[in-house]
């Protein structure tokens, strides 16, 4: 990020605000749809990170087949532009839930969901396809790998038939645990290696599947050889964050979001306290290796240590912060996805200029309208 750039852009505003580097998020964008292309594989963002149609539809034109959803208010406000191919990577579970996933497909000719249980993809409307979730590594959802997903889809084509059932999908979220780089690689093996020998367990059974889907952005492209793989789901990708530098898999500068902050006190030389706390910011700490909540862009030698609900307080544990009150940093949190569903719009600039998107798909629960109009 120019983080020059983000402060001037946000002269005048009201702090804490969430910013966005148009050129570096073009240039990520670029970048994981010529991955995509050179392997062969179709991309299919997950939109959780971003929640904003400004941003889906720049995925769309980079070649997106179509998006990733966690939400229904997800789903419905991306359904809402005419997108139609949706995935919803979440059990959408209870009757609620059940009855706007019948409403979404009145609208979304491709949906499907995602799901681990037969009864629940039994429950689903009739025009819905399912894709079987398989447990890779992470050991949230899904089944394990091979023989027993292969029994678990052979009773699920029993239950909805075979025109139904779409593919397999699996996240190798475990990466983010790695130790280095020969462990992120592992993840990435891992991931692959679960679909390919599911689908050869299905295909002894006479079974043959559409789509095999894996979806981290810090697995993507650590497996050269993608054969048997259909598509990828990468979410962070567009945005990066702490997380993703400390691992790795993406450079700082090409960090497009951050979140620019006010000085507010300096009671120590060694201590500043800024006005974003754990309601502008992630505190989630995922990987190894990760210093602070954050990075302060342009200023290496602050480290943002705690955050409570309004504060964010910078250490220089080397000695002073530089900092006076009034002052303004920009910091990349170390969770971009969270972080962006605590900020009702994000301003984006350019050399051209700046402009306003508001962070529509926040929250849970969709709207009565379903947002017909588009926005």
């Amino acid at each position: 990020m120019d983080w020059a750039m983000a402060l001037a852009a946000t002269e005048g505003e009201v702090t804490p605000t969430a910013v966005v580097d148009e050129v570096a998020m073009e240039r990520n964008l670029e970048r994981m749809a010529e991955l995509a292309r050179r392997a062969g594989v179709s991309l299919r963002p997950h939109a959780k990170t971003h929640k904003c149609r400004f941003v889906a539809r720049r995925q769309l034109r980079h070649g997106a087949i179509g998006l990733t959803v966690a939400t229904l208010r997800e789903a419905e406000c991306f359904a809402a532009t005419g997108l139609e191919d949706l995935l919803v990577a979440h059990p959408p579970v209870g009757g609620p839930k059940l009855r706007w996933i019948g409403e979404l497909a009145e609208r979304v000719p491709r949906l499907a969901v995602a799901v681990d249980d037969l009864d629940l993809a039994a429950a689903l409307p009739a025009s819905v396809m399912v894709l079987w979730e398989v447990d890779s590594g992470l050991h949230r959802l899904g089944t394990p790998p091979g023989p027993q997903t292969a029994e678990a889809v052979l009773r699920l084509v029993d239950r909805i038939g075979p025109d139904r059932v779409r593919g397999l999908l699996t996240h190798g979220g475990h990466a983010y645990a790695a130790r280095g780089l020969e462990q992120r690689r592992r993840a990435a093996e891992e991931e692959v290696e679960a679909l390919r020998a599911s689908a050869a367990a299905l295909r002894d059974q006479g079974l043959s599947l559409q789509v095999l889907s894996i979806g981290a952005t810090p697995t993507v492209g650590m497996v050269p050889d993608l054969e048997g793989i259909t598509e990828v789901r990468p979410g962070t990708y567009v945005f990066g964050d702490a997380n993703q530098v400390a691992l790795g898999s993406h450079p700082l500068e090409d960090c497009a979001f951050g979140v620019v902050a006010t000085v507010v006190s300096t009671p120590a030389p060694d201590r500043a306290v800024i006005d974003a706390g754990s309601k502008a910011l992630s505190n989630e700490r995922l990987v190894h290796g990760l210093s602070g909540l954050g990075i302060v862009l342009g200023r290496p030698h602050l480290r943002l240590d705690r955050l409570s609900e309004e504060h964010g307080v910078l250490s220089a544990p080397e000695g002073r912060t530089g900092l006076r009150v009034g002052d303004r940093v920009v910091v990349v949190p170390t969770h971009a996805c969270p972080t962006v569903n605590l900020h009702p719009r994000m301003l984006f600039f350019a050399p051209g200029g700046a402009h306003w998107e508001a962070v529509e798909a926040r929250g849970w629960t969709p709207t009565t309208n379903l947002d017909r109009t588009g926005g």
